[in-house]
């Protein structure tokens, strides 16, 4: 209670509870009984609790009686044959703003405006400030008002992400969605919703992980299956159902500003202000390249700190971004934003900043992803697309560009699209530099154009396929297979375009004496005869790109090298490192299992100098 704006004494425990309990029940007549159980257990009630309940109304009385004011409705307790009845103004009791707020915020959204619908929800929770008479609930009352108030506030936070979520801004509820389902994690609409906003955030695998952890508590707490509707999204998120996505929103143009390099190293990236602004006048247009990068650190990380690791993320993404000639323009939890604008007039119009920003993604891509432990590193996606934005007459090039919010829409899209460690970009940038950069058309329900590595420059030195010492290990291995008749697996981990797959043709065609059988990641299921293959000679069976297998592929590979009798079995699989993201422990139980991590081939120098003096030479003479 408040009078004046200032807080009043209400007096001891029992006293607020009396007042607690007939708030709650306000307008209501509240029975002797039913106060009397309120206040004490019925094993604890004593022979004064009637005495002691109406010392606690004369005392609210008094107090109501000492705070009245003129043209303002003072609180009236009545007494009643059967008990009390608090007589108040509905709108001086904060839980009846609230529920008609709600109302109204309901109402909005089952007329199709989520708009006004967020807005009226978003205030009606504004009046909370912790839990329902917290102080009564510590001192050990629990009453089923209260729980059907609290019940009554996480409805209407439901009410509230199912609006923000029919807006699009998925973004901005994701943080206290993820906070309401970790305290209360079976109600399953805050988990559905959770689930959509993480597919349309790009992070289907996670989405499909809290369908996974909601099922199990169920069936562990309460023998249940989830709901129809919780099924359905799971299934709709498995088949890339179209009507997921996120409802378009009108694009705005923006001003980022600060597109110069900055000299001065910081700790933190410094963050350019993000400006609405008109449009702009009509004059030339410039074209420039925008980079999203999305770091996530999910379950399967031992980061303990997160907030340090997104840190150094960001660190590492502004330094590879300034390096290429661009700038880091936004910063939001695990999101960041670059740009790459011409440097100068003459590049303009050419494909320099494309490819720059490309080059960046690449070596963000090999720091992050690479360059770490599998357990330190995050879940990696980026995006680049590339756009024309207008441009004032008589405009320098280093003046501040307004980026047009279509791009940044696209850059969206096109993240939702990309799996961990890959680069996806879209058709313009393909086309602007597919003379230096080799794409490979990923196919599936979501076709897209992913980043594989780099043409080889015809002036640059060769790239000789130099893997003797892995081939070497491979055939000491399958040495030891034949001897020994026992099955054993070699996984080969390395980035994208660094090898595998040559470094697997490369054995199989050196594998003599030896059947070979090879097993499609992402084809029908077929189980090759291992026991009639392996039973004169040697088998070495390939797998690459394990880490597109689905689930009974990679059980097939595991039974494989389970089998009942002893044989001379090699399996050698080419994968990913983000094949433990999905399945930290796969392989583990194998006793005879290795691991080959590809590192990129060194040249030899000088016979790189010698190449180089050659063609110095011929320059020389051609003039």
């Amino acid at each position: 209670m408040r009078h004046d704006d200032q807080p009043i004494a209400l007096g001891g425990d029992r006293r607020r509870a009396t007042l607690g309990l007939l708030l709650l029940n306000a307008n209501q007549g509240v029975a002797t009984s039913k106060l009397l159980e309120g206040l004490w257990n019925t094993e604890e009630t004593p022979a004064t609790a009637r005495k002691i309940l109406q010392n606690a109304v004369r005392g609210l009385r008094v107090m109501f009686a000492q705070h009245a004011r003129a043209g303002i409705r003072v609180p009236a307790l009545l007494t009643r044959s059967h008990g009390y009845q608090l007589q108040v103004d509905p709108e001086q009791i904060d839980m009846f703003r609230f529920h008609r707020m709600a109302q109204a915020g309901r109402a909005e959204l089952a007329a199709g405006r989520p708009g006004t619908a967020a807005h009226l929800l978003r205030d009606a929770l504004a009046l909370w400030r912790g839990r329902a008479l917290a102080d009564l609930v510590e001192a050990g009352h629990s009453w089923a008002e209260l729980t059907a108030l609290q019940n009554a506030r996480l409805d209407v936070r439901e009410d509230y992400f199912e609006a923000e979520l029919a807006n699009g801004r998925h973004q901005a509820v994701f943080g206290e969605l993820e906070a309401m389902v970790e305290a209360e994690p079976l109600r399953e609409r805050a988990c559905q919703q959770l689930m959509l906003a993480l597919y349309r955030s790009g992070r289907q695998a996670d989405a499909l992980a809290v369908y996974r952890r909601v099922r199990l508590r169920l069936a562990e707490q309460l023998g249940l299956e989830p709901g129809p509707e919780l099924q359905m999204l799971q299934h709709a998120i498995l088949v890339h159902d179209p009507s997921l996505a996120a409802p378009a929103r009108p694009a705005r143009p923006v001003m980022i500003t600060g597109l110069g390099r900055e000299t001065e190293s910081r700790r933190r990236p410094a963050l350019r202000p993000v400006q609405l602004v008109p449009p702009a006048a009509p004059g030339g247009r410039s074209r420039v390249s925008a980079v999203l990068v999305r770091a996530d650190f999910g379950a399967g990380s031992r980061v303990t700190d997160v907030g340090e690791a997104l840190e150094r993320t960001a660190t590492t993404v502004r330094e590879e971004v300034e390096r290429l000639g661009g700038v880091v323009a936004g910063l939001t939890g695990s999101v960041m934003l670059a740009l790459f604008k011409p440097a100068s007039p003459q590049e303009d119009g050419t494909d320099q900043a494309a490819g720059r920003a490309v080059r960046a993604a690449m070596s963000l891509r090999q720091r992050i992803c690479f360059d770490l432990p599998d357990e330190e590193r995050p879940a990696l996606r980026m995006a680049v697309s590339t756009g024309e934005i207008p441009v004032r007459p008589g405009a320098k090039v280093l003046e501040p560009l307004p980026v047009n919010g279509a791009l940044l829409v696209d850059c969206e899209s096109l993240l939702q699209f990309a799996e961990d460690t890959e680069i996806v970009v879209c058709d313009r940038t393909r086309k602007l530099t597919g003379s230096a950069v080799r794409y490979g058309r990923e196919g599936g329900l979501r076709p897209r154009w992913t980043v594989k590595g780099w043409f080889r420059d015809p002036f640059a030195h060769p790239e000789v396929f130099d893997r003797e010492p892995e081939l070497g290990v491979l055939s000491s291995l399958l040495e030891r297979v034949r001897r020994r008749a026992r099955p054993h697996l070699v996984l080969v981990l390395g980035a994208p375009g660094i090898g595998k797959t040559p470094l697997l043709d490369a054995f199989e065609r050196r594998v003599e004496n030896a059947a070979t059988v090879r097993l499609d990641p992402l084809g029908p299921l077929t189980t090759p005869n291992v026991t009639e293959l392996a039973e004169h000679r040697p088998l070495v069976v390939f797998a690459d790109d394990l880490h597109l297998a689905d689930n009974a592929v990679l059980e097939t590979v595991e039974d494989l090298l389970n089998p009942p009798d002893p044989m001379p079995l090699l399996v050698v699989a080419a994968a990913r490192p983000e094949l433990f993201r999905r399945h930290p422990g796969w392989g583990a139980r194998q006793r005879h299992a290795s691991r080959m991590t590809l590192e990129p081939v060194t040249l030899d120098p000088l016979a790189g100098a010698a190449e180089e003096s050659g063609l110095l030479r011929l320059c020389h003479a051609a003039g």
